[in-house]
């Protein structure tokens, strides 16, 4: 009954009530008292009454009633923005509808299902609503799961034409509006009207699926273009929504009213009637509840406020609504982040970040006004406190865990990181699909727990300031933040829309600061589609085929080149296109010279790694891994380590495979080279007073290097790899990683699988690690998320903890990367890692003149 609810919610509180669980478990009002003590929870009038309703419902046994008055106080929390409660009161729900399901299906006795009887409500129904729940906050992969539960049980227990199998199938039209699948959702739209059409049901809820979906078919014609059609469901809407009668509480009804003004707003807007739309505006701000600070409806409200605005070239109201918009989002992330599993968070990133990149076409767009200026310090900020913020969560939760000092949040992380593991290693089997979504909802389960306790004793953070970045920065050094901007028409955002009314026009906008600066500088590369489609391929193909390139430089570089007089050292965090591109290889067709000979560059994922606190490794250990003997037979092994140093130019360390399931089936090629790249580098370490240990052959295991202890130094030499998928239908850290020994061995099952995912090496105890060297093809590939870097190897050894990352950007020559390897780490004593690695590949040069031999690695670092 209330099982779920109170070891969630009795998990967090042990962290902070200093004393032991009670023999008696609290009421559930209880319960909900203590968290809101610690802040946890919002107090109301409705809420209170409905804590009593539960109760005493639970109490006497009416659990129909009890699941009823449980639905309508989540649905209270997740309007007043404490989505991390409103989520544990939706599963309480959901796990109290699913205790008390009748046993077996009866068309005649329908009245067992309902748990309402009044409104019809039936035990099916906190499956759909968390399903909806979970579309709000862009977990699509768990609302389509719930939403097909429901389709399935609503189909066993009731008749083909009955009005209560048509939740689900509104759901489903939902979450294919939110997945940008318009014809499905039309399908399935219109397959719930014409069921509800027929039905001669009394005392249904109509009103409350109506409002779902004409809702949507709003939002839907509004994207589509659809004018006329948008403001026939917007009045179907508006008679769906109207009456206090039809709500649970005075809130949720003013909440309902402002969200249906602010549609009528932005269906004016689209039509250019401006005064309507401000009229609906100023309503919808008046019915919004005051205590949703940072609802969903204030958002939009808000968002709408600067359109409006922005399309009558009201450019400092536009200014500060957007102002205003960016803060009420940074405190949904404060207010709700510590509540989601890593995926939550993704998905919901993303949603607000449609609104993030919106200001920042706003900035473009108004660059040449006088107010511009004064806008730069504003998108600056947004970058430091959004770009890596995924990262940076993940990062930030695995730390405070560690030292929090408790055994039993501890041990939850540590089943989270075994699950995990786990999980990777599904993948790459046969027959494993079922296997997978079951292990990927119960580590999901266990993350939220994870997290929603953790948060428990988390301290709000300001927010970074450009300031900050300035004042770490000395004389002749910059900082650059490279941000990909998709242009706004104002005059027809509907012209090569891509989301949000942006268009899939591209310019870079870059903005630095120096010590000297007042407001952090602006310039742009208007060009961006070519960099992406024409450039990019062209810099790729010249590296590869080794013959001058006299375009890239121009293209990549000269725009910034211009702004850097005086300036020696350059702090450059890259977005979009730029993560692709070694931008030291870029040559300078005026000089000749390559852009490593000119500025001095340090690629950072953020700039405000620049405010990151100096951390000293203990240790002077370094673990070196190399040529693993990829499948365990006695023979081979002996024969491989034998083998003649002369064959070291042979061995390739990439891989293809176009199928995960089919990947360990492939030839995995010896890599002689790695061997006395690795012996080369310990006998330099070694003389640099290192304690080295050195794994090669049937040693270099997956479990050697997650059994390290924060190493100072790990350096890696095998076979890397990326699995592309355009469907993107598999987590882009799971396709790509490095290949270890006994990874064609299987017939010991208990032992790793010889693939070290990045989803795995996210679990890596690498905090305070001075270097991570991933001596292999195409390490520092991925699927690039434009504001969040590349999900890849670099992405995991980052959140790992490791402060500089060596990686590589395509398939490297073996010789010549040992021979960058053993200068790199020979001259690394008493320098930088960042100097010694550009020492290193100008040394490199000398041999090899190339830029595919001495610029296929990159560094990055903090």
């Amino acid at each position: 009954m209330r099982k779920i609810f109170l070891i969630i919610l009795l998990f967090q509180l042990s962290f902070v009530v200093l004393a032991q669980q009670p023999k008696q478990k609290p009421s559930f009002r209880e319960s909900l008292r203590r968290a809101s003590q610690m802040n946890r929870l919002r107090k109301s009038t409705d809420i209170v009454e409905l804590q009593t309703a539960i109760d005493n419902a639970k109490t006497s046994g009416q659990y129909g009633m009890a699941i009823y008055y449980e639905l309508q106080l989540a649905e209270q929390y997740e309007k007043m923005d404490d989505f991390g409660i409103a989520e544990v009161v939706f599963l309480l729900a959901y796990e109290d509808a699913k205790a008390h399901l009748p046993l077996k299906h009866n068309f005649m006795n329908l009245g067992d299902y309902l748990i309402s009887a009044s409104q019809q409500k039936t035990y099916f129904d906190p499956i759909d609503r968390l399903g909806y729940f979970y579309l709000t906050i862009g977990n699509l992969k768990s609302a389509e799961q719930l939403f097909q539960e429901s389709k399935k049980l609503r189909d066993n227990y009731f008749p083909k034409h009955s009005i209560h199998r048509v939740l689900p199938m509104v759901g489903m039209g939902s979450y294919y509006f939110k997945k940008g699948q318009y014809d499905k959702t039309y399908q399935f739209f219109n397959q719930a009207q014409a069921t509800m059409a027929r039905v001669t049901t009394t005392g249904y809820d109509f009103d409350n699926v109506n409002r779902l979906f004409f809702n949507d078919l709003v939002e839907l014609c509004l994207i589509l273009g659809k004018k006329n059609e948008a403001f026939k469901y917007l009045n179907r809407l508006a008679i769906a929504s109207s009456g206090f009668g039809k709500f649970n509480s005075r809130t949720s009804s003013s909440s309902e009213i402002a969200r249906v003004f602010e549609l009528k707003s932005r269906c004016y807007l689209a039509i250019g009637d401006f005064k309507k739309s401000q009229e609906y505006l100023e309503k919808a701000n008046h019915y919004n509840p005051t205590n949703a600070s940072a609802s969903v409806v204030k958002l939009k409200i808000l968002k709408t406020e600067t359109l409006l605005n922005w399309y009558q070239g009201k450019v400092e109201l536009s200014s500060l609504a957007f102002q205003k918009l960016i803060s009420t989002y940074r405190e949904h992330i404060q207010e709700n982040f510590d509540a989601m599993s890593d995926y939550e968070r993704e998905q919901f990133y993303y949603l607000l970040k449609d609104d993030f990149d919106l200001f920042n076409a706003f900035v473009l767009d108004n660059s040449k006004q006088a107010i511009a200026d004064s806008l730069y310090g504003q998108v600056y900020n947004n970058v430091l406190n959004t770009k890596g913020l995924l990262l940076n969560e993940t990062n930030r939760l695995k730390n405070e865990i560690l030292h929090s000092g408790n055994p039993m949040l501890i041990g939850k992380l540590n089943q989270w990181e075994k699950d995990k593991d786990k999980l990777a290693a599904m993948y790459f089997e046969k027959n494993t699909p079922g296997q997978i979504d079951s292990l990927e909802k119960s580590i999901e389960k266990l993350e939220r727990e994870i997290n929603q306790s953790s948060g428990l004793f988390r301290k709000k953070e300001k927010g970074l300031a450009w300031q900050s970045v300035k004042s770490n920065l000395k004389d002749g050094e910059a900082a650059i933040e490279i941000i990909r901007v998709n242009t706004f028409n104002k005059s027809n955002p509907k012209k090569s829309a891509i989301r949000n009314g942006l268009t899939d026009s591209i310019v870079y906008m870059m903005l630095m600061i120096t010590p000297q600066s007042k407001q952090p500088e602006c310039f742009y590369q208007f060009n961006g589609k070519q960099l992406e489609n024409r450039f990019l391929p062209y810099y790729r193909n010249s590296i590869l085929a080794k013959t001058d390139d006299n375009f890239s430089y121009d293209n990549f570089w000269r725009t910034i080149k211009t702004h850097l007089s005086g300036i020696k050292k350059v702090f450059i965090s890259a977005d979009g296109v730029y993560n692709q591109i070694n931008l030291n290889t870029l040559k300078n067709p005026s000089t000749n010279n390559y852009l490593i000979d000119e500025t001095e560059l340090v690629m950072v994922t953020n700039s405000g790694d620049l405010l990151s606190g100096k951390t000293e490794n203990q240790t002077k250990d370094a673990f070196l891994i190399g040529r693993p003997a990829f499948e365990f037979s006695q023979a081979q092994i002996t024969t491989a380590l034998s083998s003649p140093s002369a064959s070291l130019a042979n061995g390739t360390r990439s891989l293809t495979s176009e199928e995960l399931i089919n990947f360990k089936d492939q030839n995995f090629a010896d890599l002689p080279g790695t061997a006395e790249e690795v012996s080369l580098i310990a006998s330099i370490l070694k003389k640099q007073d290192m304690n080295v240990t050195s794994y090669t052959g049937a040693d270099a295991l997956e479990e050697k290097i997650k059994s390290l202890k924060r190493p100072e130094v790990l350096h890696i030499a095998t076979h890397g790899f990326f699995v592309e998928d355009t469907a993107q239908s598999i987590n882009p850290m799971i396709r790509s990683g490095i290949i270890l020994a006994g990874v064609r061995n299987t017939e010991n099952k208990n032992k790793e699988d010889g693939i070290l995912t990045a989803y795995e090496a996210t679990n890596l105890d690498l905090e305070g690690t001075d270097l991570v060297a991933l001596s292999a093809c195409q390490t520092g590939l991925g699927e690039v998320h434009n504001g969040e870097g590349v999900y890849g190897l670099q992405r995991s050894i980052m959140v790992a903890g490791a402060k500089n990352l060596l990686m590589s950007l395509w398939k490297v020559d073996d010789e010549a990367t040992a021979k960058l390897m053993s200068a790199f780490y020979g001259l690394r004593s008493g320098k930088s890692n960042l100097e010694a690695f550009r020492e290193a590949q100008i040394e490199l040069r000398k041999t090899y003149p190339e830029p595919f031999y001495w610029g296929a690695f990159v560094m990055l670092g903090k």
